[in-house]
């Protein structure tokens, strides 16, 4: 293995991040490159202005092997693509016949990222630390004994932002239909991690630091599980040694606790599960005695407690108003705590103690605002401190003393943060973060940087859970693909068979249906770069990328009425931006919305008049009617997970972040109301879609993952259309006639529990 002189190489106008194999252009195009492309590179580079022969490239990138000449050529070929270079004018590689390949720029190793637009890795410099706050402990085990709250770890000084409001109590409520709330925050953004099955390109986090002299440590990893099929959210022992995990169970039945050895292969069931439950979200005793997981199924919902060598499961508790999250226990072992929803008549949910001795949930006493969702909480291993992440899809991680108090905004990311974990000395927390893929970082509670660990060779590595005493570390590696099907509407039949659309190897998804049914948008990957593509159904072969725009796989483009335009979330060096899209041309236009942190957009009811979900602080989306002469805002609604239009009934539908339902609003964003008190859950919020002038349904029911059926209807005209397979979080998608249906379904879930051994001190930076 070549290793690089330094994190960054620059070639002519190219920036390669060597950790993470990116290669940005300064035309504003990136490319995640291969594992043996960038080690050709190196080579090359080493020998920069001379031809090194096939042979020699060979020998050095893959010795001990019997490879096939052609991996040189793609190896090559690749570059060529990453550096936009021509092999017939070359710039950057020059092939010399029946010799080899020569580098022909000049290169420049550098310690510290470039700050270019072309390649928004690094922000302004970090923030300084607060000279006000005492330093965290360092004990490497959890406390037992004392909780008393004392100064927290030193942040940012900008991080500490908006105060937060006095504690509320939890108020009683009348039960909410059961729900898997613990999917939810599992699956609320799958889309950027079926993008990420394959390298693609994609930023850092926006509050990313440069990376320290000399680069991240080195971290390895290696997969302890290769079955097909799913291993889902792994949970290592104190001690570092076992891994206990979720086998199979996805939105239904099936799910198997099992338990592994770290350095084995084999595994063994730990408890059987209940006839017609899945055993998911396992959780170890900071002693290491005990697992506590959650017992579910369509019916009930139950947190479980069992002894880690195995044995008979008991019940602590029945779930919190038939929900559950991820949870952590209190560090005398005596507790859970977990994340929640808002039920009706509460304006926040804080975070749930479950006492094991009594089986009561309480909500903790702590500063929470009105519409904040506070999940994923994690004791320090000291035991002082209390860290949890904050609202859903403009989340951030938050700390505050474990007996409660006032919190501290640690990140200021407003993103998708899928999992994360205490260091073991406490130094620094390890998460990963999804943008157009997952990648794992460390925040480092010193001075608040956030630096990237290298990434995985391939798939996405997601829900990391360290060791409370050993330097390792477990998490997800899902490796998941997806494409783009069609139904057929206006035939017969309770099932109905979807069949593929524009095949291909890569990861398509979000698709979304001009009105005249004839030209489709979606999203994929299948250049090894996430890109928008248009294609007319009818003819394949006309299908084509839209370049100058690189999307954000959250949402499905938005088609204008008259089908010319499409609305496309996009990323900037700056930021996520609104596009338009002309559909013939393909040319693309940033729309200049004043002071907007864009989530999501769609056409309002007017020519001029646009709907954007924006960010309205302290990571909550509020829905901005706006009149595109002027930007002036016409109205708003707060706390909106997703909107959309129906252009038939002149109707605004929506469905909010974490609470259960449908609301409706009008034209102008007024009278507004709960429609649906029963769907979507939460964990659904984007499966559901306007069609006709009806609101229909795509989530699991009835013992089908993905269905079509009118929610605010009788059910009784609902339609299986995958038995096993859960469409892609996104709108479906249906042409104005109402005959065909478009959605995004897996065609292959494979998730792996991968491992690493971490550094010591990766929070400390270097010497």
């Amino acid at each position: 293995m070549i290793a690089a002189p330094a994190p960054w190489l620059r070639v002519l106008e190219c920036e390669v991040d060597t950790t993470r194999r990116m290669v940005a252009r300064a035309d504003g195009g990136s490319l995640r490159i291969t594992i043996k492309a960038m080690q050709v590179l190196l080579a090359l580079a080493e020998r920069r202005g001379t031809v090194v022969s096939r042979e020699a490239l060979l020998e050095r990138v893959w010795p001990d092997t019997m490879p096939t000449d052609d991996v040189v050529t793609q190896a090559v070929a690749q570059l060529r693509k990453a550096f936009g270079d021509d092999r017939d004018a070359p710039r950057y590689i020059e092939t010399i016949a029946k010799a080899g390949y020569r580098l022909l720029p000049d290169v420049e190793w550098r310690h510290d990222s470039p700050v270019d637009a072309s390649a928004p890795v690094a922000p302004s410099s970090p923030p300084p630390p607060s000279t006000s706050l005492a330093p965290s402990g360092s004990g490497s085990a959890p406390a037992d004994g004392d909780h008393a709250a004392s100064s927290p770890p030193p942040v940012p000084a900008d991080a500490l932002a908006g105060p937060a409001s006095a504690s509320r109590p939890a108020r009683s409520s009348s039960p909410v239909p059961w729900l898997l709330l613990g999917l939810a925050f599992a699956l609320l953004a799958a889309l950027p991690f079926l993008l990420a099955r394959r390298p693609v390109a994609g930023p850092m986090p926006a509050a990313v630091a440069e990376a320290p002299a000399g680069g991240m440590a080195q971290v390895s990893y290696r997969a302890i599980t290769s079955t097909p099929g799913q291993e889902r959210m792994p949970a290592l022992s104190p001690d570092g040694t076992r891994v206990a995990f979720t086998q199979g169970g996805e939105e239904g039945e099936g799910g198997i606790l099992m338990l592994q050895e770290v350095g084995a292969v084999a595994t063994r069931v730990l408890v059987p599960p209940a006839s017609g439950h899945s055993d998911v979200m396992p959780a170890w005793s900071p002693d290491g005695g005990r697992i506590a997981f959650v017992r579910v199924s369509s019916r009930d919902c139950a947190i479980m407690l069992v002894p880690a060598s195995g044995g008979q499961a008991v019940q602590a508790a029945p779930c919190l108003r038939g929900a559950y999250s991820l949870y952590d226990w209190t560090p005398d072992g005596t507790a859970l705590v977990m994340g929640g929803m808002r039920a009706d008549g509460e304006s926040s949910a804080p975070l749930q103690r479950l006492d094991l001795g009594t089986g009561r949930w309480q909500a903790m006493d702590y500063g929470i605002a009105d519409g904040d969702v506070d999940l994923v909480p994690r004791h320090s291993p000291d035991g002082r401190w209390l860290a949890f992440r904050r609202n859903i899809s403009l989340a951030d991680l938050w700390l505050m003393p474990a007996t409660g108090g006032a919190p501290r905004r640690l990140t200021t990311l407003r993103g998708d943060i899928r999992g994360w974990d205490w260091l073991p000395d406490g130094s620094g927390l390890v998460f990963s973060h999804v943008t157009s893929e997952a990648s794992l970082y460390v925040y480092r509670l010193a001075d608040g940087s956030i630096h990237p660990l290298p990434a995985l060779p391939t798939g996405n590595a997601v829900h990391p859970d360290l060791a409370a005493r050993a330097w390792q570390m477990v998490f997800e590696i899902d490796q998941s693909r997806s494409g783009v099907f069609r139904v057929r509407l206006d035939g017969t039949g309770e099932d109905t068979v979807p069949e593929p659309v524009f095949a291909s190897s890569g990861v398509d998804m979000l698709p979304a249906i001009s009105p005249d049914g004839r030209t489709l948008a979606f999203v994929s990957d299948r250049t090894l770069s996430v890109q928008l593509w248009l294609g007319d159904v009818d003819r394949p072969a006309a299908l084509r990328a839209v370049d100058g725009l690189r999307p954000v796989p959250r949402h499905p483009p938005a088609w204008s009425l008259e089908g010319r335009t499409l609305l496309v979330l996009g990323k900037t060096g700056a930021g996520d931006r609104v596009f338009e899209v002309e559909a013939a041309s393909g040319r693309v236009r940033a729309l200049e919305i004043p002071g907007a942190s864009p989530v999501f957009a769609a056409y309002g009811a007017q020519p001029g008049q646009l709907l954007v979900g924006v960010d309205g602080g302290q990571g909550r989306i509020r829905l901005v009617l706006y009149a595109r002469e002027g930007w002036r805002e016409l109205a708003s609604v707060d706390d909106v997970a997703v909107a959309r239009y129906d252009p038939v009934g002149g109707q605004v539908y929506f469905t909010r972040p974490s609470r259960v339902g449908l609301w409706r609003a009008g034209p102008m964003l007024a009278d507004v109301a709960l429609v649906s008190d029963a769907a979507p859950a939460p964990q659904h919020y984007r499966h559901w879609g306007v069609s006709g002038g009806r609101v229909y349904y795509s989530g699991p029911a009835g013992g089908c993952a993905t269905t079509w059926q009118p929610l605010l209807d009788a059910p009784a005209e609902a339609r299986c259309l995958a038995r096993d397979g859960l469409a892609i979080a996104g709108s479906p998608s249906v042409d104005a006639a109402g005959r065909w249906l478009y959605l995004g379904l897996p065609m292959a879930q494979n998730i792996d529990i991968g491992w690493s051994a971490l550094p010591r001190g990766l929070a400390q930076g270097p010497d």
